[in-house]
């Protein structure tokens, strides 16, 4: 169960972390010459996932920042209902095992 909860933590933080970048761009939608920043989710090596920041030459485009709110908040619903699932199931063995 260790290994559910740190790689749903690890998808967590990686859509916090993409859910802070729109929120910038969104931010900074009329400023002269920002460049929009976009986020990578990427697979780490103990089956997690990270978030890769990097720079784009790119104007905020407001319905790509749009689709990406939708994703985050998907993710996190998504991943929050595992969360919830393992926890049922470790009540459950315990209840088994009483």
């Amino acid at each position: 169960m260790n290994s559910i909860n740190n790689i749903t933590e690890s998808a967590l933080k990686a859509f916090g972390t993409s859910q802070q970048v729109t929120a910038h761009n969104l931010a900074n939608l009329n400023t002269d010459s920002f460049k929009a920043s976009k986020v990578t989710l990427q697979e780490n090596g103990s089956y997690g996932v990270n978030a890769a920041v990097s720079g784009t030459d790119d104007q905020v485009d407001i319905s790509r920042e749009a689709i990406n709110l939708m994703t985050n908040t998907h993710g996190f619903k998504a991943n929050l209902k595992v969360l919830t699932a393992a926890d049922e199931m470790a009540k459950e063995l315990l209840n088994i095992k009483a």
